[in-house]
C-alpha cells in the first residue's frame, strides 16, 4: 500500500469505530524505571479520530514477548499500534518480533540504508555502522513512514483486514508519524471529561447514571483521586451532538460539585471564578505547609488574583503573623474553629484580600488525641461580610491527609466564590 492508501484505510477504520490496541515496548516500562507515556498519548489520539481503544499494554524488549502480545492483539483488534524497539541497539527487536508474529520476512530497504549511511560517520565503534543499518530492515509488503526526526522509520503492514503500525519510541519521532496516519480521519471530540470536587466516587456515579438514564451510545467511566472525581464520557455511537447533550445533562446533575471540563485543575477554576468576580484571594496554612498557595501559583497568571499566603506552622507564627489571640490558642487549641477563623480573617486583612481561606489540622502520624484524632482538619473562609468554618476528618497517612486538606480548601474557596457570584445557588463550576 502507498502511504495515501494507508491513511485512507485508517480513516475507514475510524469511521467504523473499529477496535484498536496500543502496545508500548520497553523493558524500562515493565521494570518500573519509566512510566509509559506513549500508550496513553497514542490512545487519546486514536480515540479522538473515532477509533475505540480497549487495550494498552507494555511489554519488555523481548522478541517472544512482543510477538505474543502482537499475535494476541490481532485476534480482536483492527488496528494495532506498537511503539518502541525500532532503533539500532541490541534490544531493539520489534521488527524481528513483528516478522515472527506475522510470518513475514525482513528485507533491507536500499533508500533507507542510503540515508542511514550519512549518519554513521559520527560513530566511533567498528560495529556501529552495522547496528545503525538494522533500522533499514523492513517487513515484506510494509509501507514505510519516513522519519521527520530521528533515524528509525515507521512501518505499516496489513494482517488480513487489520493494520499493524510500528512507530519509534521517542515521542518527538513518534508523533509526526501518528499524525500522518490520522490525516484523513475525521477529528472530533469523542471523549468528555467532567471534573468534580466535594462528592464521593459512589455519589458521583449514581448522579451521573441517573442523568444518563435512557441515553444510548455513551460509555461512562468514573475516576477518583484523593478528594476529586472525574467523570469520563465516551462517544460509542451517540454522535458528537449526543455526547454534548449527555455532558450537559451530567453537569446539571452534578451541580456545583462540577468545576470544569478537560484538563482544568481545581486551582484554575478557583482563579477563573475569582477573576470573573473581580475578587482577590489570600490563604493561611498550617498543616498543608503551603501546598494550597503552591497549587494556585502553578497556574500562569495567578498573580492577577492571588495576593499571597502565610505558612504559620507554630502557634507563635499564627499570633505574630496573623494576629491570632494567644489566649484563644491556649484555650481552644490551634486545631479549632476559632483558630481557623482567626487565621482566615488575619491573612485577609494583612494582605488586603477580598476573600481568604485558612487550614489548620493534624496530619499525623502523631499529635492526635481522643478529641482531635489524626486527620482532623479545620477550614475557614473569610470575606469582608462573613466568616465560616467547618471540620473534616480525613483517613490515610500524612501525605493523604495533606492532599485531601489542600483539595478541600481550594474547593471551599471555589464554593464560596460561586455563592457570591450567584447567591441563588444556580451558578456553575466554570
Amino acid at each position: 500500500m502507498t502511504v495515501d492508501a494507508v491513511i485512507t484505510r485508517v480513516a475507514e477504520l475510524a469511521r467504523d469505530h473499529a477496535p484498536a490496541a496500543v502496545i508500548a515496548v520497553g523493558t524500562e516500562l515493565t521494570s518500573g524505571l519509566h512510566a509509559d507515556t506513549n500508550g496513553p498519548e497514542v490512545a487519546r489520539e486514536l480515540e479522538s479520530a473515532g477509533l475505540r481503544v480497549d487495550l494498552i499494554s507494555s511489554v519488555p524488549d523481548d522478541e517472544h514477548a512482543i510477538a505474543s502480545a502482537l499475535a494476541s492483539a490481532l485476534t480482536r483488534h483492527a488496528l494495532i499500534v506498537v511503539t518502541g524497539g525500532l532503533g539500532p541497539t541490541h534490544d531493539d527487536v520489534t521488527r524481528d518480533a513483528a516478522a515472527r508474529a506475522l510470518d513475514l520476512t525482513l528485507q533491507a530497504d536500499p533508500e533507507i540504508a542510503g540515508a542511514l549511511r550519512q549518519v554513521t560517520s559520527r560513530h566511533r565503534e567498528s560495529g556501529a555502522t552495522a547496528q545503525v543499518l538494522r533500522q533499514a530492515e523492513v517487513l515484506s509488503g510494509a509501507t514505510v513512514l519516513t522519519p521527520k526526526l530521528g533515524t528509525a522509520p515507521g512501518q505499516v503492514v496489513a494482517a488480513g483486514d487489520a493494520l499493524v503500525v510500528l512507530l519509534p519510541g521517542p515521542p518527538r519521532e513518534m508523533r509526526p508519524m501518528l499524525r500522518t496516519l490520522l490525516t484523513a480521519a475525521e477529528r472530533h471530540e469523542s471523549v468528555r471529561t467532567l471534573r468534580t470536587a466535594g462528592l464521593t466516587e459512589t455519589d458521583v456515579q449514581l448522579r451521573v447514571q441517573r442523568a444518563l438514564s435512557g441515553t444510548s451510545g455513551i460509555e461512562l467511566t468514573v475516576l477518583a483521586t484523593p478528594a476529586l472525581v472525574d467523570v469520563v464520557l465516551r462517544d460509542r455511537g451517540a454522535s458528537p451532538d449526543g455526547l454534548e447533550h449527555a455532558a450537559t445533562a451530567v453537569r446539571a446533575a452534578l451541580g456545583t460539585a462540577w468545576y470544569g471540563d478537560g484538563e482544568v485543575t481545581l486551582a484554575e477554576a478557583v482563579l477563573r471564578i475569582a477573576g470573573a468576580a473581580g475578587m482577590t484571594i489570600a490563604v493561611a496554612e498550617s498543616c498543608t505547609g503551603g501546598s494550597v498557595a503552591a497549587a494556585l501559583t502553578d497556574v500562569p497568571g495567578a498573580s492577577a488574583v492571588f495576593l499571597g499566603g502565610a505558612v504559620t506552622y507554630a502557634d507563635d507564627a499564627k499570633s505574630s503573623l496573623l494576629g491570632v489571640d494567644p489566649a484563644l490558642l491556649a484555650t481552644r487549641g490551634a486545631v479549632s474553629a476559632p483558630a481557623a477563623e482567626a487565621m482566615a480573617t488575619g491573612v485577609r486583612k494583612r494582605l488586603g484580600a477580598d476573600i481568604a481561606a485558612a487550614i489548620t489540622g493534624i496530619a499525623g502520624p502523631g499529635g492526635g488525641s481522643a478529641d482531635k484524632p489524626v486527620g482532623t482538619v479545620w477550614f475557614a473562609v473569610a470575606s469582608a461580610d462573613s466568616t465560616t468554618s467547618e471540620v473534616r476528618h480525613f483517613f490515610g497517612d500524612r501525605h493523604g491527609v495533606r492532599t485531601r486538606a489542600t483539595v478541600t480548601a481550594l474547593d471551599l474557596l471555589r464554593q464560596a466564590l460561586v455563592r457570591r457570584m450567584d447567591p441563588t445557588g444556580g451558578g456553575d463550576g466554570a
